[in-house]
Protein backbone atom coordinates (compact mmCIF):
# COMPACT_ATOMS: atom_id res chain seq x y z
CA UNK A 1 0.00 0.00 0.00
CA UNK A 2 1.46 3.26 -0.95
CA UNK A 3 1.26 5.32 1.88
CA UNK A 4 0.04 9.08 2.30
CA UNK A 5 2.77 11.90 3.69
CA UNK A 6 2.51 12.26 7.64
CA UNK A 7 -0.12 13.90 9.13
CA UNK A 8 -2.07 13.83 5.30
CA UNK A 9 -3.29 10.46 4.58
CA UNK A 10 -6.56 9.11 5.81
CA UNK A 11 -7.28 6.05 8.43
CA UNK A 12 -9.04 3.35 6.38
CA UNK A 13 -10.88 -0.20 7.86
CA UNK A 14 -11.58 -3.12 5.66
CA UNK A 15 -14.47 -6.03 6.59
CA UNK A 16 -13.01 -9.26 5.50
CA UNK A 17 -10.13 -8.42 3.48
CA UNK A 18 -9.62 -12.41 2.66
CA UNK A 19 -12.66 -12.52 0.65
CA UNK A 20 -12.17 -12.07 -3.15
CA UNK A 21 -14.13 -8.60 -3.07
CA UNK A 22 -12.23 -7.68 0.04
CA UNK A 23 -8.87 -8.46 -2.12
CA UNK A 24 -9.72 -6.39 -5.02
CA UNK A 25 -10.96 -3.36 -2.80
CA UNK A 26 -7.27 -3.51 -1.54
CA UNK A 27 -5.30 -4.19 -4.85
CA UNK A 28 -7.76 -0.91 -5.89
CA UNK A 29 -6.75 1.21 -3.35
CA UNK A 30 -2.93 0.41 -4.28
CA UNK A 31 -3.17 0.63 -8.05
CA UNK A 32 -5.11 3.88 -7.59
CA UNK A 33 -2.63 5.48 -4.85
CA UNK A 34 -5.36 6.36 -2.51
CA UNK A 35 -3.73 8.09 0.50
CA UNK A 36 -4.20 5.79 3.72
CA UNK A 37 -2.01 6.54 5.87
CA UNK A 38 -3.16 2.88 7.68
CA UNK A 39 -5.69 -0.02 6.81
CA UNK A 40 -7.11 -1.74 10.09
CA UNK A 41 -8.12 -5.35 9.07
CA UNK A 42 -11.75 -6.71 10.55
CA UNK A 43 -13.13 -10.34 10.15
CA UNK A 44 -17.10 -11.10 10.63
CA UNK A 45 -16.18 -14.35 11.77
CA UNK A 46 -17.86 -16.11 15.06
CA UNK A 47 -15.64 -15.21 18.38
CA UNK A 48 -13.88 -12.63 19.62
CA UNK A 49 -10.43 -13.19 18.65
CA UNK A 50 -8.83 -11.97 16.29
CA UNK A 51 -6.88 -13.97 13.76
CA UNK A 52 -3.78 -14.13 11.58
CA UNK A 53 -4.28 -13.67 7.59
CA UNK A 54 -2.65 -12.62 4.55
CA UNK A 55 -2.10 -8.92 3.42
CA UNK A 56 0.26 -8.26 0.65
CA UNK A 57 2.18 -11.47 0.96
CA UNK A 58 2.59 -11.34 4.40
CA UNK A 59 1.13 -12.13 8.09
CA UNK A 60 -1.52 -10.06 9.26
CA UNK A 61 -3.53 -9.84 12.21
CA UNK A 62 -7.45 -9.26 11.24
CA UNK A 63 -8.93 -8.32 14.64
CA UNK A 64 -12.70 -9.20 15.42
CA UNK A 65 -15.43 -6.20 14.33
CA UNK A 66 -17.09 -5.07 17.16
CA UNK A 67 -19.82 -2.22 17.21
CA UNK A 68 -16.97 0.28 17.58
CA UNK A 69 -14.15 -0.38 15.67
CA UNK A 70 -14.03 1.73 13.36
CA UNK A 71 -13.76 4.63 15.84
CA UNK A 72 -10.21 5.47 14.95
CA UNK A 73 -10.93 5.00 10.84
CA UNK A 74 -12.23 7.88 8.56
CA UNK A 75 -13.73 5.25 6.02
CA UNK A 76 -14.87 1.88 5.55
CA UNK A 77 -15.57 -0.74 3.02
CA UNK A 78 -17.63 -3.73 3.91
CA UNK A 79 -17.04 -6.56 2.39
CA UNK A 80 -18.48 -9.66 3.92
CA UNK A 81 -21.97 -11.40 3.83
CA UNK A 82 -24.95 -9.39 3.83
CA UNK A 83 -26.18 -11.14 6.75
CA UNK A 84 -23.02 -10.16 9.17
CA UNK A 85 -23.35 -7.03 8.19
CA UNK A 86 -26.87 -5.94 8.54
CA UNK A 87 -26.39 -7.00 11.92
CA UNK A 88 -23.18 -4.77 12.11
CA UNK A 89 -24.54 -1.84 11.43
CA UNK A 90 -27.61 -2.26 13.45
CA UNK A 91 -25.36 -1.98 16.49
CA UNK A 92 -22.28 0.15 15.16
CA UNK A 93 -21.32 3.11 17.83
CA UNK A 94 -18.77 5.46 14.72
CA UNK A 95 -19.70 7.67 12.61
CA UNK A 96 -16.91 7.26 9.72
CA UNK A 97 -18.29 6.65 6.61
CA UNK A 98 -18.91 2.98 5.70
CA UNK A 99 -18.99 2.05 1.99
CA UNK A 100 -21.08 -1.37 1.83
CA UNK A 101 -20.43 -3.96 -0.80
CA UNK A 102 -22.04 -6.45 0.89
CA UNK A 103 -25.87 -6.20 -0.58
CA UNK A 104 -27.41 -4.96 2.56
CA UNK A 105 -30.96 -2.98 1.58
CA UNK A 106 -32.45 -0.58 4.62
CA UNK A 107 -34.22 1.75 2.54
CA UNK A 108 -31.49 3.65 1.82
CA UNK A 109 -30.73 5.40 -1.37
CA UNK A 110 -27.79 3.71 -3.87
CA UNK A 111 -24.60 5.76 -3.95
CA UNK A 112 -22.65 6.06 -7.33
CA UNK A 113 -19.45 8.00 -8.20
CA UNK A 114 -20.12 10.94 -9.95
CA UNK A 115 -18.10 10.87 -13.74
CA UNK A 116 -15.78 13.55 -14.63
CA UNK A 117 -17.62 17.00 -15.07
CA UNK A 118 -20.95 16.05 -13.49
CA UNK A 119 -21.14 18.61 -10.80
CA UNK A 120 -23.47 16.54 -8.54
CA UNK A 121 -22.53 15.82 -5.11
CA UNK A 122 -22.42 12.69 -2.82
CA UNK A 123 -25.17 12.69 0.03
CA UNK A 124 -24.06 13.40 3.54
CA UNK A 125 -24.22 10.64 6.15
CA UNK A 126 -22.16 7.82 7.20
CA UNK A 127 -23.21 4.56 4.99
CA UNK A 128 -23.29 4.58 1.12
CA UNK A 129 -24.91 1.57 -0.15
CA UNK A 130 -23.33 -0.01 -3.71
CA UNK A 131 -25.42 -1.18 -6.14
CA UNK A 132 -25.30 -4.59 -7.48
CA UNK A 133 -22.97 -5.72 -9.72
CA UNK A 134 -24.92 -6.72 -12.48
CA UNK A 135 -27.52 -3.64 -12.23
CA UNK A 136 -24.77 -1.53 -12.74
CA UNK A 137 -23.81 -2.91 -16.02
CA UNK A 138 -27.28 -3.29 -17.16
CA UNK A 139 -28.27 0.34 -16.24
CA UNK A 140 -25.12 1.70 -17.96
CA UNK A 141 -26.12 -0.78 -21.06
CA UNK A 142 -29.41 0.80 -21.10
CA UNK A 143 -28.40 4.17 -20.77
CA UNK A 144 -26.65 3.50 -23.88
CA UNK A 145 -29.16 2.83 -26.08
CA UNK A 146 -31.24 5.03 -24.41
CA UNK A 147 -29.30 8.21 -25.56
CA UNK A 148 -30.43 6.93 -29.29
CA UNK A 149 -34.07 5.38 -29.08
CA UNK A 150 -35.94 4.96 -25.65
CA UNK A 151 -35.49 1.59 -24.24
CA UNK A 152 -39.32 0.60 -22.84
CA UNK A 153 -38.95 -2.97 -21.87
CA UNK A 154 -35.82 -5.22 -21.07
CA UNK A 155 -35.54 -9.29 -20.45
CA UNK A 156 -31.67 -10.67 -19.02
CA UNK A 157 -30.89 -13.65 -18.85
CA UNK A 158 -27.70 -14.20 -16.27
CA UNK A 159 -24.98 -16.92 -15.85
CA UNK A 160 -23.83 -16.41 -12.40
CA UNK A 161 -20.44 -17.66 -11.31
CA UNK A 162 -19.49 -19.69 -8.46
CA UNK A 163 -16.70 -17.27 -7.52
CA UNK A 164 -19.74 -14.82 -6.16
CA UNK A 165 -20.25 -17.64 -3.24
CA UNK A 166 -16.03 -17.08 -2.62
CA UNK A 167 -12.57 -18.80 -2.47
CA UNK A 168 -14.28 -22.09 -0.82
CA UNK A 169 -16.69 -22.33 -3.25
CA UNK A 170 -14.41 -21.91 -5.76
CA UNK A 171 -12.05 -24.70 -4.57
CA UNK A 172 -14.73 -27.20 -4.25
CA UNK A 173 -15.43 -25.96 -7.90
CA UNK A 174 -12.01 -27.60 -8.73
CA UNK A 175 -12.60 -30.59 -7.02
CA UNK A 176 -15.67 -31.35 -8.20
CA UNK A 177 -13.73 -31.18 -11.75
CA UNK A 178 -11.27 -33.49 -10.68
CA UNK A 179 -13.91 -35.73 -8.73
CA UNK A 180 -15.61 -35.98 -12.34
CA UNK A 181 -12.73 -36.44 -14.48
CA UNK A 182 -11.21 -39.28 -11.92
CA UNK A 183 -14.25 -40.90 -11.39
CA UNK A 184 -14.94 -40.35 -8.01
CA UNK A 185 -18.03 -39.02 -5.53
CA UNK A 186 -18.28 -35.33 -6.59
CA UNK A 187 -17.59 -33.19 -3.03
CA UNK A 188 -20.65 -30.38 -2.33
CA UNK A 189 -20.48 -29.67 0.92
CA UNK A 190 -20.28 -26.34 -0.09
CA UNK A 191 -22.22 -25.67 -3.91
CA UNK A 192 -25.11 -28.53 -1.99
CA UNK A 193 -24.82 -29.70 -5.94
CA UNK A 194 -22.82 -30.14 -9.01
CA UNK A 195 -21.97 -27.34 -10.28
CA UNK A 196 -18.63 -28.69 -12.54
CA UNK A 197 -19.96 -28.61 -15.72
CA UNK A 198 -23.27 -27.78 -14.91
CA UNK A 199 -25.85 -25.19 -14.23
CA UNK A 200 -28.56 -25.36 -12.22
CA UNK A 201 -31.08 -22.85 -10.34
CA UNK A 202 -29.86 -21.57 -7.23
CA UNK A 203 -31.89 -21.06 -3.93
CA UNK A 204 -31.48 -17.40 -3.75
CA UNK A 205 -31.89 -16.98 -7.45
CA UNK A 206 -35.75 -15.27 -6.77
CA UNK A 207 -33.87 -12.66 -4.27
CA UNK A 208 -30.95 -12.23 -6.67
CA UNK A 209 -33.23 -11.37 -9.36
CA UNK A 210 -35.60 -9.59 -7.89
CA UNK A 211 -32.55 -6.96 -5.92
CA UNK A 212 -31.16 -6.34 -9.52
CA UNK A 213 -34.42 -5.40 -11.19
CA UNK A 214 -34.86 -3.04 -8.18
CA UNK A 215 -30.88 -1.69 -8.46
CA UNK A 216 -31.01 -1.04 -12.15
CA UNK A 217 -34.44 1.28 -12.15
CA UNK A 218 -32.93 3.33 -9.03
CA UNK A 219 -29.81 3.65 -11.15
CA UNK A 220 -31.57 4.77 -14.08
CA UNK A 221 -34.10 7.25 -12.05
CA UNK A 222 -36.98 5.56 -13.63
CA UNK A 223 -39.91 2.77 -13.70
CA UNK A 224 -39.06 0.42 -16.34
CA UNK A 225 -40.42 -3.15 -17.37
CA UNK A 226 -37.63 -5.45 -16.32
CA UNK A 227 -37.61 -9.47 -16.35
CA UNK A 228 -34.03 -11.33 -14.80
CA UNK A 229 -33.62 -14.49 -15.28
CA UNK A 230 -30.97 -16.35 -13.75
CA UNK A 231 -28.56 -19.07 -13.31
CA UNK A 232 -25.73 -20.65 -11.42
CA UNK A 233 -22.79 -21.69 -13.65
CA UNK A 234 -20.50 -24.12 -13.25
CA UNK A 235 -17.65 -21.18 -14.47
CA UNK A 236 -15.42 -19.92 -11.67
CA UNK A 237 -15.50 -16.16 -12.74
CA UNK A 238 -17.71 -13.10 -14.51
CA UNK A 239 -21.38 -12.46 -15.34
CA UNK A 240 -22.37 -13.19 -18.80
CA UNK A 241 -25.44 -10.94 -19.53
CA UNK A 242 -27.77 -12.03 -22.67
CA UNK A 243 -30.24 -8.97 -22.88
CA UNK A 244 -33.38 -7.90 -25.20
CA UNK A 245 -33.48 -4.24 -25.10
CA UNK A 246 -37.31 -3.64 -26.39
CA UNK A 247 -37.48 0.01 -28.21
CA UNK A 248 -40.10 2.45 -28.43
CA UNK A 249 -39.04 2.87 -31.90
CA UNK A 250 -37.15 1.67 -34.96
CA UNK A 251 -33.94 0.33 -33.69
CA UNK A 252 -30.70 1.66 -35.20
CA UNK A 253 -28.47 0.28 -37.31
CA UNK A 254 -25.59 -2.00 -35.44
CA UNK A 255 -22.57 0.27 -36.40
CA UNK A 256 -23.99 3.18 -34.02
CA UNK A 257 -24.83 1.47 -31.37
CA UNK A 258 -21.25 -0.02 -31.56
CA UNK A 259 -19.83 3.37 -31.60
CA UNK A 260 -21.20 5.04 -28.69
CA UNK A 261 -20.18 1.55 -26.57
CA UNK A 262 -17.18 2.00 -27.79
CA UNK A 263 -16.69 5.28 -27.40
CA UNK A 264 -16.84 4.68 -23.27
CA UNK A 265 -13.49 3.05 -23.16
CA UNK A 266 -13.31 3.12 -19.58
CA UNK A 267 -16.84 1.18 -19.79
CA UNK A 268 -16.63 -1.12 -22.19
CA UNK A 269 -14.55 -3.30 -24.52
CA UNK A 270 -16.08 -4.18 -27.69
CA UNK A 271 -15.07 -7.69 -28.43
CA UNK A 272 -14.46 -8.83 -32.45
CA UNK A 273 -16.98 -12.13 -32.50
CA UNK A 274 -14.35 -14.10 -33.97
CA UNK A 275 -12.47 -13.98 -30.61
CA UNK A 276 -14.75 -16.36 -29.38
CA UNK A 277 -14.70 -14.63 -25.73
CA UNK A 278 -16.71 -14.88 -22.21
CA UNK A 279 -17.24 -14.32 -18.80
CA UNK A 280 -13.59 -16.17 -18.56
CA UNK A 281 -11.73 -13.09 -20.45
CA UNK A 282 -13.55 -10.41 -18.76
CA UNK A 283 -12.06 -12.06 -14.86
CA UNK A 284 -9.60 -9.10 -13.75
CA UNK A 285 -10.94 -6.43 -16.17
CA UNK A 286 -12.36 -3.23 -15.69
CA UNK A 287 -14.11 -2.70 -18.65
CA UNK A 288 -17.64 -4.87 -19.43
CA UNK A 289 -16.84 -6.73 -22.76
CA UNK A 290 -19.57 -6.40 -25.53
CA UNK A 291 -19.84 -9.47 -27.08
CA UNK A 292 -22.55 -9.39 -29.23
CA UNK A 293 -24.90 -5.99 -30.31
CA UNK A 294 -27.57 -7.09 -33.06
CA UNK A 295 -30.72 -4.94 -34.09
CA UNK A 296 -34.11 -5.57 -35.51
CA UNK A 297 -37.08 -3.81 -35.46
CA UNK A 298 -37.69 -2.58 -32.29
CA UNK A 299 -35.41 -4.78 -30.48
CA UNK A 300 -31.75 -4.61 -29.86
CA UNK A 301 -30.05 -7.62 -28.45
CA UNK A 302 -26.47 -7.28 -26.32
CA UNK A 303 -24.48 -10.14 -24.99
CA UNK A 304 -22.36 -8.82 -22.27
CA UNK A 305 -19.38 -10.36 -20.00
CA UNK A 306 -18.02 -8.67 -16.64
CA UNK A 307 -16.13 -9.12 -13.65
CA UNK A 308 -18.74 -8.49 -11.10
CA UNK A 309 -15.25 -7.47 -8.17
CA UNK A 310 -13.85 -5.19 -10.38
CA UNK A 311 -15.53 -2.04 -11.78
CA UNK A 312 -19.08 -2.57 -10.58
CA UNK A 313 -17.42 -3.66 -7.38
CA UNK A 314 -14.30 -2.45 -5.72
CA UNK A 315 -13.01 0.11 -8.47
CA UNK A 316 -16.94 1.78 -7.71
CA UNK A 317 -16.42 2.23 -4.22
CA UNK A 318 -13.02 3.17 -4.15
CA UNK A 319 -13.81 6.34 -6.23
CA UNK A 320 -16.96 7.09 -4.35
CA UNK A 321 -14.36 7.06 -0.95
CA UNK A 322 -12.31 9.21 -2.90
CA UNK A 323 -15.04 11.31 -3.64
CA UNK A 324 -16.48 11.75 -0.36
CA UNK A 325 -12.80 12.91 0.46
CA UNK A 326 -12.74 15.51 -1.50
CA UNK A 327 -15.89 16.79 -0.84
CA UNK A 328 -15.71 16.49 3.11
CA UNK A 329 -12.02 17.80 3.36
CA UNK A 330 -10.49 15.33 4.33
CA UNK A 331 -7.50 15.22 2.29
CA UNK A 332 -6.01 18.22 0.22
CA UNK A 333 -6.59 17.85 -3.59
CA UNK A 334 -3.00 17.01 -3.90
CA UNK A 335 -3.40 13.83 -1.83
CA UNK A 336 -6.40 12.92 -3.85
CA UNK A 337 -6.01 10.63 -7.61
CA UNK A 338 -7.67 12.30 -10.44
CA UNK A 339 -11.18 11.08 -10.79
CA UNK A 340 -11.04 8.46 -13.57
Amino acid sequence: MTQAAPGSGLVVALVEPTTLLGRDVRAVLTERKFPASRIHLFHQTAGQTGVLGTDDDEVAFIAPLTNDAFETSRIAFLCGSAAETARFLATRTDDALAIDLSGVRNGQPLVVPAEEGDPRRLPEGALFLTPHPVAFVLAEAVRTVDAVVPVAGVTAAVDRPVSELGKAALDELFQQALALATFRPVPKEILGTQGAFNAYTSADAQAFETRVAEDTAALLGRELPLAILSIRAGVFHGHLLRVELRLSGEAPVAAELLSRFGAQKQAFDIVDPEDLSGPVESAGRDETLLLRCETSGRRVTLVLAADHLRRAGAILAVRLAEQAARERGWCGPRAMPADV
